[in-house]
């Protein structure tokens, strides 16, 4: 979502006219749900994906055509074969789509957009807005904390309360509909060990908007450049690790260090916390080895649960390298992320 937002506002300082195409209700079997989003210009798709196929060209063309007219429209699309209307899809579901028109000579979009960006380097939780106006009504969008409204264009919400949901949601404010969608999420990844399963899991994580902080002891190896995708990267010796690190129950830890020890002090650091998940890498027989040093300290057989503790890490898909490593503990991720999600 961060690279949505930079696109957006790259091309509105340049004087871009855009349409914001997002899902914003869906029902039965799509490729996408509510939430998914891309940036169109005059020539076509700049980013995103709304799911692919014959709808999302579709809704390109009439993107671009928006533009020209510069309007806002709603427009459902159905993926039922053989329904009245539809569009040759097999999917089984309907998709609602709204279009807004980002009209580049109203300041005010950019720097509402601009507010939203920098909103991505705190701890707090953070959900983006849409008004859904029709025609050439003024575009309305901003973003709101647990706090208030924290960057607004045009009319002003009454009840920013309703818009603090998990997920993406239409909202109903008198004669008025919204879009709130979560935008930035609280929970960070730590990932003790920057070796080469670190190297391949962090930019799989950013990508799919976990944000992932770094930590090892080995100077060369944490390097903010060797980590792009990450926000930080930390230096710091293993049987140190609390004085850097403060994990709350929104986080993940994921240990993937160089050594049976290192792994050992990320262990008995992140079952001091209340993290949400915690895996650790390794061999059947390191992790018991590590288990059996752990109840040596007290831990509980609970508190080393697999409910609790991810070990061997990741979903099992048999992969070997560490790239392959590295995909099958973002799925786990995603699939932890997703399950916290009512209705998931």
């Amino acid at each position: 979502m961060k690279q949505l937002l930079t696109i957006l506002y790259d091309a509105l300082v340049r004087k871009q006219p855009l349409v914001l195409v997002t899902i914003v209700g869906s029902t039965g079997s799509t490729p996408r749900g509510a939430g998914s989003r891309m940036v169109v210009g005059e020539g076509g798709c700049l980013y995103g994906t709304i799911g692919g196929g014959i709808s999302e060209h579709l809704a390109e063309e009439e993107a671009k055509t928006l533009i020209q007219a510069k309007r806002s429209l709603m427009k459902d699309y159905i993926l039922h074969p053989n329904k009245e209307a539809d569009l040759g899809a097999v999917c089984g579901g309907d998709v609602s789509v709204y279009f807004q028109y980002l009209n580049p000579d109203d300041p005010g979009i950019a720097a509402v957009i601009q507010g939203g960006i920098e909103y991505f380097t705190g701890r707090e939780h953070i959900w983006m807005v849409n008004q859904l106006t029709t025609g050439q009504d003024q575009a309305s969008l901003g973003f709101v904390g647990e706090a208030g409204l924290l960057q607004w264009t045009g009319p002003v919400p009454q009840n920013w309360q309703g818009f603090l949901n998990l997920q993406g949601t239409l909202i109903h404010q008198g004669e008025t509909t919204y879009f709130s969608e979560p935008l930035v999420r609280a929970s960070f990844v730590y990932v003790f060990g920057a070796g080469h399963v670190a190297h391949e899991l962090v930019p799989l994580l950013a990508h799919v908007g976990f944000r992932c902080i770094v930590f090892d002891d080995r100077e060369a190896l944490v390097q903010p450049e060797r980590f792009p995708g990450a926000e930080q990267t930390l230096l710091g010796d293993f049987t140190h690790i609390p004085a850097r690190v403060q994990v709350t129950q929104e986080d993940y830890v994921v240990i993937v260090s160089r050594s049976h020890h290192c792994d050992f002090q990320a262990a008995a650091f992140a079952l001091g916390t209340p993290a949400r998940y915690i895996g650790i890498i390794g061999s059947r027989t390191k992790l018991h080895v590590i288990r059996e040093k752990l109840k040596a300290l007290g831990f509980t057989q609970e508190s080393l649960s697999a409910t609790r503790v991810h070990a061997p890490i990741g979903l099992a898909i048999k992969g070997e390298t560490p790239a392959e490593i590295g995909v099958s503990i973002a799925g786990e991720l995603i699939l932890v992320r997703a399950s916290s999600i009512p209705g998931n």
